[in-house]
């Protein structure tokens, strides 16, 4: 509880650490204890199911899990949860971007300039004339990595991503345990 309750625990870090503790008590599960223990051990493993079902009723653990940079969709894979579980994590996150984020800042995208007549030469054509990925998409596409403060790793990087920047610091700044007074 120290953990939650403390305030390195960011919401994005609630679920892995319970995972992590739940692995840790099945493990010792199977093993001979006094009857105390052992009925200890099952009190804990409820009281953490329960904890557990109760981050179901708010979409925002999924949703600063995929914008941390050293989890994003990779920590649902490595905890082998259900593919379809996955493809709604992520569209929770794209649902939320599209709907309050995508247009809060434009990103300046140089112009291929046009010959005299109008139209662009073909010697001209580069990716600069392709239609710009969306910010999600480019963040979603590159590789997971280690972070030990992913609000400055944000700050770091907010002119490359200036409006998923402003979603991910509103999700990732959010206290672990300030949720279940709300659910």
């Amino acid at each position: 509880m120290l953990f939650f309750s403390g305030d390195s625990a960011s919401v994005a870090a609630i679920i892995p650490a319970m995972d992590q503790l739940t692995e840790t008590l099945n493990q010792w599960t199977g093993k001979a204890y006094y009857p105390a223990i052992t009925a200890a051990m099952k009190l804990v493993h409820k009281k953490m199911d329960r904890y557990y079902s109760l981050t179901n009723f708010s979409n925002t653990y999924c949703i600063a899990m995929v914008l941390h940079p050293g989890m994003k969709l990779k920590y649902f894979h490595n905890q082998r949860w259900e593919e379809e579980w996955i493809e709604q994590a992520e569209s929770l996150v794209c649902e939320e971007y599209h709907a309050k984020y995508e247009k809060k800042t434009t990103r300046m995208e140089p112009i291929p300039e046009r010959s005299t007549t109008g139209f662009l030469s073909f010697g001209q054509l580069s990716v600069a004339t392709c239609p710009h990925v969306s910010e999600l998409q480019e963040y979603l596409s590159l590789p997971i990595k280690p972070v030990d403060e992913p609000l400055k790793g944000w700050m770091n990087n907010r002119h490359v991503y200036p409006n998923l920047h402003c979603m991910a610091l509103n999700y990732l700044a959010i206290p672990g345990l300030s949720l279940y007074h709300f659910i």
